[in-house]
């Protein structure tokens, strides 16, 4: 199956949530991320497109048009839910460092490099914040992160607070595991999640405390009954080996209270030595569903890594940060429609693989004429870059034996040989 009509018929499915217009820009904007070299504002994309409505609909149809962002989010996540079988969640937060002074909802960051003898003698960056949703697919060969939704915070506003914005997300998706990072390590965060009736997967961090689970006297005593058992010591634990993907750890696993989440949860510590010499290191993990297994567990938070590199690809491939617009509304729905073009990118390539044989990398890297890389699989910058290649040609091809004013690359070769 061709790519393009592969992705050409994956874009039909976005057909009911817009009018005849709004659909056709759409278009424009995904093919727009995909095939434009720099995708830094509306005018790269009108001028790697091309499309018959002018440029101000463009501009339109991200402050004014009458679509809902977040609808097709849904719909992304309904349309990768039904692809593959095996998913789970992964949240985590992500910064767009600006320089204007008048856009909405600024943030101020701190700038840990700041030296005197520094070139850059600013404390602090503005830029924006986001809290974005992946989803973390599973095939009998590979994991594939999909980001599905990407939503503004704003500290100022309860509405658009960081609680608020996961909150938002939870509430408006099918019940699953989602994957957490130790820095959302808060009661009220994963409450939240918990009322939605999802389950939870978190890093612990280095100071955090397990309590074991209360006994049940047969003579209870008066006063008011005990929360959390006795303390546990992560040195007394049973640890046992354990191979996990050609690796051995050393694991312990126990069910276990914790202040940071309202709900009993199943601990596992890995136990790691460097040196004999020095002391062991524990890393923790804990979640909500006590049925999964300890090395499913340690594969899936393995795994989470994957979405600080969709940021990433985000950013240098698809435009993610480079946004010249200024309205509350017309970030959100930039940001929603880069990872709508990310998605759609790895899909493509995810369908093709399956239904027919799979485009090896030395291909990609051959008609790409790249030979001093060679990864292990494709990346999404390898995609973007094969797609965009695949656009200009088809583009440049000679369909047609009429003459034009139009130049014809194709017959000026044939002429030639």
């Amino acid at each position: 199956m061709s790519l393009i009509f592969c992705l050409a018929s994956i874009l039909t499915e976005f057909r009911p949530l817009f009018n005849r217009q709004n659909f056709t820009l759409f278009c424009t904007f995904i093919v727009g991320f995909i095939t434009a070299p720099r995708s830094e504002t509306v005018t790269d994309i009108y001028q790697a497109v091309r499309p018959r409505t002018g440029y101000h609909s463009l501009v339109k149809f991200l402050s004014r048009g009458k679509w809902n962002a977040d609808g097709v989010a849904k719909h992304l996540i309904k349309l990768l839910q039904g692809c593959f079988d095996n998913w789970v969640y992964v949240y985590d937060e992500t910064q767009a460092i600006k320089t204007s002074a008048k856009q909405f909802g600024l943030h101020f960051f701190r700038n840990h490099r700041y030296q005197k003898r520094n070139i850059n003698q600013s404390k602090f960056h503005s830029g924006h914040q986001f809290g974005a949703l992946g989803l973390l697919c599973s095939t009998v060969t590979e994991t594939i992160l999909f980001p599905v939704w990407v939503n503004l915070i704003c500290p100022k506003t309860k509405q658009d607070s960081s609680n608020a914005v996961l909150k938002r997300i939870c509430t408006h998706i099918p019940r699953g595991l989602i994957i957490f990072d130790r820095g959302f390590n808060r009661r009220k965060v994963f409450a939240c999640v918990l009322e939605a009736g999802h389950h939870l997967l978190c890093r612990a961090k280095s100071n955090a405390v397990f309590y074991r689970l209360v006994d049940t006297p047969k003579c209870p005593k008066r006063g008011r009954p005990k929360k959390y058992g006795k303390r546990l010591h992560l040195p007394y634990l049973r640890y046992a080996t354990i191979d996990i993907d050609n690796k051995r750890y050393a694991i312990a696993s126990v069910e276990a209270l914790t202040k940071m989440c309202p709900q009993p949860v199943r601990l596992v510590v890995m136990r790691t030595r460097p040196k004999k010499a020095k002391s062991f290191r524990y890393f923790c993990l804990y979640t909500t569903d006590l049925n999964l297994e300890l090395s499913q567990i340690v594969r899936y938070y393995q795994k989470r890594w994957t979405i600080e590199t969709a940021f990433r690809d985000a950013k240098q491939h698809f435009g993610f940060d480079t946004y010249r617009v200024k309205s509350k509304k017309s970030i959100s729905r930039w940001v929603q429609l880069s990872f709508i073009a990310i998605c759609l990118t790895q899909l493509v390539f995810a369908i093709t693989s399956t239904t027919s044989r799979p485009i090896p990398v030395e291909r990609v890297c051959r008609e790409l004429g790249i030979d001093w890389y060679r990864p292990k699989k494709l990346t999404r910058g390898l995609m973007v870059r094969y797609l965009r290649a695949l656009m200009v040609r088809r583009l440049f091809s000679a369909t047609t034996s009429q003459k034009s004013k139009s130049p014809n690359i194709q017959q000026t070769f044939d002429k030639d040989a």
